[in-house]
């Protein structure tokens, strides 16, 4: 993507979600979204792009959109958090993130740099390879031979 110059492609650009193991999320543009931007079977995520920072309102709103729900939530903003928006998210545990116009996040409170210093352990790819069933099975077939062998040499 290219330099974020719409609300639309911040929500997109939240979507990078997939590349930290939510492997189902997707950007709910356009329509009523519920205040969430992004979904995922394990994660809610809600993108401000707007001028000023982004307040502790908006963080209870995100939380109060999860329900009784425990997905873990994400607050992106271009352009910052408040003091208590901050303190808020801490306290409930949710991961505030900036983005710059290029799309690059960085955690802002504690519990996001965490997640992501734990992303950059494991490659997205790792953690979704898919499985190579052919070479199962041909590694199966290979250990039942040798065993057998090793199990008619010890007989005979």
């Amino acid at each position: 993507m290219d330099y974020i110059t719409t609300p639309h492609q911040a929500e997109l650009n939240a979507e990078r979600l997939k590349s930290w193991g939510f492997s189902g999320a997707v950007a709910t543009t356009g329509g009523a979204d519920g205040g969430l931007d992004v979904r995922s079977s394990r994660a809610l995520a809600q993108v401000k792009w707007k001028g000023g920072v982004t307040g502790s309102r908006d963080v209870q709103k995100l939380y109060g959109a999860r329900g009784t729900g425990t997905e873990q939530l994400f607050l992106f903003s271009a352009s910052g958090y408040s003091d208590q928006a901050i303190k808020y998210a801490d306290q409930v545990g949710m991961m505030l993130m900036t983005y710059d116009p290029a799309g690059v996040a960085e955690g802002v409170n504690d519990v996001a740099k965490r997640f992501l210093a734990s992303t950059s352990k494991v490659p997205a790819s790792a953690a979704e390879a898919p499985t190579n069933w052919r070479l199962v099975a041909v590694l199966t077939v290979i250990l039942i031979l040798v065993t057998s062998g090793t199990v008619l040499l010890w007989t005979s």
